[in-house]
């Protein structure tokens, strides 16, 4: 046998309680999307957000990534680089645009950073369903989805409500 590790792909959830430390859930739930652009396979883009702090979460979170530092990952203060490549970059600009189509709200980002390279600056959308495509399928880049939810039993249900099973 040969040891492997296979990259299987997900769309990680990630629960923010109505008790939690909302500075640290926010940055958390920040890396938790954002670190290395959103391209990688354990990136909780799902962020499931108690009703009781979802609005305050939401103004936080979109404060956070309209100060994050885009472009050259060789740069110290740089917080994100570009998309590997063309055909990702488009193709998470597509999930932006599909996303603003299926009736979710755009907070901030969703767009190209300049005028070179695969930059696209920090998303976040509000009022995200469970069917939408951007809560179900993995995007693979610097996009987070906010979801509300009531209770626990709820969200467990929700977050496990997923085609990847992660």
């Amino acid at each position: 046998l040969k040891r492997v590790t296979l990259e299987l792909g997900g769309k990680s959830a990630n629960i923010i309680m109505d008790v939690a430390d909302l500075d640290l859930a926010v940055e958390q739930a920040s890396v938790g999307v954002f670190l290395n652009q959103g391209q990688c396979c354990v990136a909780g883009t799902r962020v499931f957000v108690h009703e009781k702090v979802y609005d305050e979460f939401i103004a936080r979170s979109v404060e956070k990534a309209k100060t994050t530092i885009v472009g050259d990952p060789f740069t110290t203060d740089t917080q994100q680089g570009p998309q590997i490549d063309d055909v990702q970059f488009n193709k998470i600009l597509n999930y932006i645009e599909t996303g603003r189509n299926q009736g979710a709200n755009m907070l901030v980002g969703g767009n190209r950073k300049g005028n070179q390279g695969y930059f696209i600056n920090p998303t976040v959308f509000n009022n995200v369903t469970d069917d939408m495509t951007i809560a179900q399928e993995e995007i693979f880049g610097p996009v987070m989805s906010v979801l509300k939810f009531s209770n626990i039993d709820e969200v467990i249900r929700r977050a496990n409500n997923s085609k990847y099973g992660l």
